[in-house]
C-alpha cells in the first residue's frame, strides 16, 4: 500500500506552495512517499526541511481512496506548513491559494479548497481533520 505525505505549505501572504512533478505534469502539492517503519510525520519533516518552514498544527487524513489512484491502495496524509519567505523548492513555485488550488491535482478532493479556507480562516481547529476524495 502507498502511503503518501502531501504539503499544504502557506507563504506570508497566503501564497500556496505548488510543483510540476515532470515536464507537462498538472501541478500537484509537494508531496513524498512514507518509507516503512517510517512515521507519517517523519515523512513530512523530511520534505520540510531543516529551518525552511514550520509545522502548522493541522493534519488532514485523506478518506476513501482518491479517484485518480491508479492502483487503488493508498493512505495519505495533508500536513500544513508556514514558511516566513518564498524560498525556492525544486519545480516549485508560490501562487496566491485561491489560484492555485483552481488548477491543482491533489488527494483532499472537492473538500480541499473549503478546509483549506477554514484553515487560513482560523475557523478549522488545530489537531486531525479527515477529508474525502
Amino acid at each position: 500500500m502507498r502511503r503518501e505525505v502531501y504539503l499544504l505549505c502557506f507563504g506570508p501572504g497566503r501564497e500556496l506552495l505548488t510543483v510540476r512533478p515532470g515536464p507537462g505534469a498538472v501541478r500537484a502539492l509537494p508531496s513524498v512517499r512514507r518509507r516503512e517503519r517510517e512515521t507519517y510525520e517523519e515523512a513530512a519533516r523530511g520534505l520540510m526541511g531543516r529551518g525552511v518552514m514550520r509545522a502548522g498544527d493541522t493534519v488532514a487524513r485523506i478518506g476513501p481512496v482518491p479517484a485518480w489512484a491508479p492502483d487503488g491502495r493508498r493512505e495519505a496524509r495533508l500536513v500544513t506548513c508556514h514558511a516566513s519567505t518564498l524560498f525556492p523548492f525544486a519545480g516549485g513555485s508560490w501562487e496566491p491559494w485561491e489560484t492555485a488550488l483552481a488548477g491543482l491535482r491533489h488527494p483532499g478532493g472537492s473538500e480541499l479548497g473549503a478546509f483549506v479556507e477554514g484553515y487560513l480562516g482560523g475557523w478549522i481547529p488545530g489537531g486531525w481533520i479527515t477529508l474525502g476524495p
